[in-house]
């Protein structure tokens, strides 16, 4: 059975080889071979760990488990722009996962959160250009495609990003 549950720092390493994982899958040829050869990995270790030791206020972090194992997660931030809303900073499912329905059950836990805390009912996040798959998900949630930017990666290279909204994230918990 999938459990959804708030994280605990305790979680941190798992956040981060799964957030490793999929960063190596799926975004070959959008960061640098280097950088995700070799870098990644304490890269997200650091990110996790700050995150979960030190949390922003307005930060929510939720994991999917499954046996308790982590096979996802998703970080919002509430309120994190004026015009746009909450942001989802993070959603990743383990390839293993995916198609079952778990980003969707982490979008909506989200949404239940952003609910309760949030001035608006607006969502939204950014997407590689080029993660086709990724945005075809969002596509299928409802998302609308606002606008395209250039901006800087982890790796210090540079890549076309979308950023998707949503007016209204209530349409997850409707």
């Amino acid at each position: 059975m999938i459990e959804i549950r708030p994280a605990l720092y305790s979680d941190f390493a798992s956040i981060a080889r799964l957030h490793t994982d999929n960063w190596r899958m799926n975004y070959r040829g959008i960061l640098s071979d280097y950088y995700l050869d070799h870098q990644v990995e304490q890269d997200r270790l650091k990110t996790w760990r700050q995150r979960l030791q030190d949390p922003l206020k307005n930060q929510y972090i939720t994991i999917a488990t499954l046996d308790e194992n982590l096979i996802g997660f998703c970080c919002i931030y509430i309120n994190d722009d004026p015009v746009f809303g909450t942001l989802i900073d993070n959603l990743h499912v383990s390839s293993q996962c995916q198609n079952m329905g778990i980003g969707k059950m982490l979008v909506k836990e989200s949404a239940k959160i952003l609910s309760i805390e949030a001035n608006s009912k607006k969502m939204y996040l950014w997407v590689y250009e080029a993660n086709t798959n990724a945005r075809i998900v969002y596509d299928r949630y409802g998302g609308i495609n606002f606008e395209t930017l250039k901006k800087q990666n982890p790796d210090g290279t540079d890549s076309n990003v979308c950023r998707i909204i949503w007016s209204d994230a209530s349409i997850f918990i409707a």
